[in-house]
């Protein structure tokens, strides 16, 4: 009986740098009808003992050339997960199938391996070969001089000759002109910034407090802007027993710990941290003078860059590079969280008073967090009713709350407002009052479409 489950393909490697093949290649196999996602693994070592880039710098060169793809293409780190298991021992791509389809129990894993490795009898070197080809079916992707002419429609780029260019530029000698430009030819563009940042040695330095939700999402997106991150534990900084790194050179400090832990982790860091260095949290509701009154009193700019955006680690993909930042505090903080952030759009929070930034945080909280009572409310209406299991309606609320976030904010009020309100058919709207049963749903509803009402005038 053939497997009916949608396939998940998985591109593992080296990429040690991804190229312009790899980029592309996801898209190709989507477009091909190979598989409904794509998960993009770079191997935390290598079996063969080939020496590779640092795993993290690896995986931001990744994120950077995989940034062209919607949420079908998923960039892991699970080869690191499982490195820390294996003990030191090498990483074997049959031990990656396994683990990711005892992860996803919903899906049939397929590897994806170019014609080159199948036609060349390298396959004799992999780890229980025969057994990946009758688990997980393998996608076979022509390579020239390894496939039927023609049959080869990705650009024929090597990560041997990147890094041949990027030894080249590395030299300075009088071809360095002419490998800058076969860089940039080879690989994405936002992989080639990043290289060509590597190369020149121009990433500034800076320290990530915290193991959290947020500090899972900002590290990497960070070290994809071209920062070298260092994280440190917020308890091991409280209680003393964190390895502190070097203070120099230093850009400044992102606090990202819970709000709960900043008093400690306040106290913990003066006289550790040259007296010049920035210190931001992330904490919207409170002032960077109140949060972090002991860095304040030994001389330390401080101040708040506040992602206005909601992170969960489950989640693979992160809104940090889409999101809005609240920024405020001592002049030097600022322009530190000004050069983190970039071009990202910021609102201004300096000069808000404390109740000013607890009115800010609650308008934040406000939008954030209440839309699980509308999901709540409108999925058990639609559950009393039988219409469905509570999966597919839960996706069909999912879909319908998007939806209509996507409208709104690219139309506004009241362009992307519909529903019968929109049209002014308050008959309606009395009729869906009178339809529901449950007190408090029909509450909510009633107070809800009186405030819309008023909006839309």
């Amino acid at each position: 009986m053939s497997d009916s489950r949608p396939a998940l393909a998985v591109l593992g490697g080296s990429f040690n740098p991804p190229h312009l093949g790899h980029a592309l290649l996801p898209g190709y196999l989507l477009a091909r009808g190979d598989a409904a996602r794509v998960l993009v693994a770079p191997c935390f070592d290598h079996p063969l003992g080939k020496s590779l880039a640092p795993f993290e710098r690896r995986m931001s060169w990744v994120r950077a050339a995989m940034l062209g793809h919607d949420a079908r293409v998923e960039v892991s780190s699970i080869e690191a997960e499982l490195a820390s298991e294996r003990g030191g021992r090498p990483s074997y791509t049959l031990e990656l199938l396994e683990a990711i389809a005892a992860r996803q129990p919903d899906v049939r894993v397929r590897l994806v391996v170019g014609s080159d490795i199948t036609n060349s009898g390298e396959t004799d070197r992999w780890h229980r070969w025969d057994e990946i080809v009758a688990r997980f079916d393998p996608i076979i992707v022509p390579r020239a001089g390894w496939s039927d002419p023609g049959a080869v429609t990705l650009p024929e780029v090597s990560s041997t000759a990147v890094r041949e260019q990027i030894a080249e530029i590395r030299a300075a000698g009088p071809d360095v002109a002419l490998a800058r430009a076969a860089l940039r030819g080879s690989v994405p563009s936002a992989v080639a910034v990043a290289l060509e940042r590597w190369i020149a040695g121009d990433e500034p330095r800076v320290w990530v407090v915290g193991h959290g939700h947020v500090a899972h999402h900002a590290v990497p997106w960070l070290r994809d802007r071209g920062f070298v991150v260092e994280q440190l534990s917020a308890r091991g900084l409280a209680s003393g027993t964190a390895t502190v790194p070097s203070a120099e050179p230093l850009a400044g400090v992102w606090l990202l710990c819970r709000d709960g832990a900043l008093a400690q982790v306040d106290a913990a860091l003066v006289g550790r941290l040259p007296s010049s260095t920035p210190v931001l949290h992330a904490a919207g509701a409170r002032l960077a003078r109140l949060a972090l009154p002991a860095l304040h009193a030994a001389g330390h700019p401080v101040g708040t860059l506040h992602p206005i955006c909601s992170m969960r680690r489950e989640q693979p993909r992160s809104r940090l590079s889409t999101a809005s930042f609240g920024l405020g505090g001592d002049a030097a903080a600022r322009r530190f969280g000004a050069a983190l952030i970039g071009q990202a759009p910021r609102v201004d929070l300096g000069h808000l008073d404390q109740r000013g930034r607890l009115a800010y945080h609650a308008a934040c909280a406000l939008v954030a967090n209440h839309l699980a009572v509308l999901e709540d409310r409108g999925a058990a209406v639609l559950r009393g009713l039988g219409l469905a299991t509570p999966a597919v309606i839960e996706r069909a609320i999912g879909e319908l709350m998007l939806g209509s976030l996507e409208n709104l904010l690219a139309l506004g009020i009241p362009a992307g407002v519909t529903g019968p309100l929109s049209r002014g058919d308050h008959a309606t709207v009395a009729a869906h009052l009178a339809a529901l049963d449950d007190d408090a749903t029909r509450s909510l509803y009633a107070q809800l479409s009186e405030r819309l009402a008023a909006l839309l005038g």
